[in-house]
Parts: structure tokens; C-alpha cells; sequence
């Protein structure tokens, strides 16, 4: 399958749309070292080093292999943070998430996953997904567990060279 630059998602409190170049500074402000504690990746050393982040997530969309999502608020239009299906295939899509300082424990991760579940479900049709967190995320592990997802494995992730991260698969079969 691939997508279109028009593509939305919408759900109660947001709508998700593709990354594109007017965020840059949105994401760039966002991705604080708060932020991207439990990210597989540091804060950019500099906004134009954005460019590359929304490059490859726009390039995946069109190949139809990725789908990197700005979450926006509704009614005002700020962004509250980035979430995606990435790692599709017929048997998988992988879900990812990050919010904002700002917009954490709100409720607005939980209503992110939701709706991308649901787009998987009727667009993607995978057997299951998976939502690869770091243990010691606990407001990801518990929308992993409020949404029923199940613990698949454990493994260490290296970060960088002051950190390794203790990750778990956690799996949500939907047939």
C-alpha cells in the first residue's frame, strides 16, 4: 500500500497528519532531552537537522513502508507530538509514539494508539502489531496495557554511547 500526502487520522481531540517541512520547528522545539529520554534517538543538534527526520519520513510514506504522523490538536491546530505505523508489512505494522512536555499524561498517547490500531485494522489488515517500549517508559507500558497488548520478548537496544536502553516487544494480535 501507499500513502498519500493527505492522508488523516482523525480522533476525538486530534487529527494526524504526515510530517511535512512547516513543523520543522515544531518537532525541533518539542524533542528536548525530557522528550527523547526513551526515543531511540537524541535531540538534533540543530533544527535544520529536522530536515532530515521529515526527508526520510516523507520518502517512507510514498513507498508506502512508513507512516510518521504529526499529532494535531483539533481545534488549534498545535502540535502535540508524533506518532506512526512504521515497519509495515502483511504480517506487522510497528506503532511508535512521542508527545510533547507539554501534552503528556492527558490521555492524548492512548487516544494516538487507538487510532492508529484502527487505521491498521481496516487499512493495513496486519496479523498483529507491536509496540516497542523501554521498560522504564511507564506511561507507554501502560497504554500498552490499557490497549491489550502482551509482552512478546525482551532485548537491549544501544542508544548511544552512554546508553543502553532495556526494551520490551509487546504484541497485539488482531485476528
Amino acid at each position: 500500500m501507499t500513502f498519500t500526502d493527505d492522508i488523516v487520522i482523525e480522533t476525538e481531540r486530534m487529527r494526524l497528519i504526515p510530517v511535512h517541512e512547516g513543523l520543522k520547528a515544531d518537532i525541533w522545539h518539542a524533542l528536548t532531552p525530557e522528550v527523547t529520554e526513551f526515543l531511540p534517538f537524541d535531540r538534533a543538534e540543530s533544527i535544520e537537522a529536522t530536515q532530515g527526520f521529515i526527508d526520510y519520513a516523507r520518502s517512507q510514506l510514498h513507498k508506502g513502508e512508513e507512516l510518521t504522523l504529526a499529532m494535531t490538536d483539533k481545534q488549534t491546530g498545535q502540535f502535540i507530538g508524533c506518532c506512526g505505523l512504521h515497519d509495515i508489512s502483511s504480517e506487522l505494522a510497528s506503532l511508535g509514539l512521542w508527545l510533547c512536555a507539554e501534552a503528556q499524561g492527558k490521555g492524548l498517547g492512548t487516544e494516538a494508539i487507538i487510532g492508529l490500531i484502527d487505521f491498521a485494522k481496516k487499512q493495513l489488515k496486519p496479523s498483529f502489531l507491536v509496540y516497542n517500549v523501554e521498560k522504564e517508559n511507564t506511561g507507554s507500558c501502560r497504554i500498552a496495557e490499557k490497549l491489550g497488548f502482551s509482552l512478546h520478548r525482551e532485548w537491549k537496544q544501544v542508544k548511544n554511547e552512554h546508553k543502553t536502553r532495556n526494551m520490551l516487544e509487546l504484541r497485539r494480535y488482531l485476528a
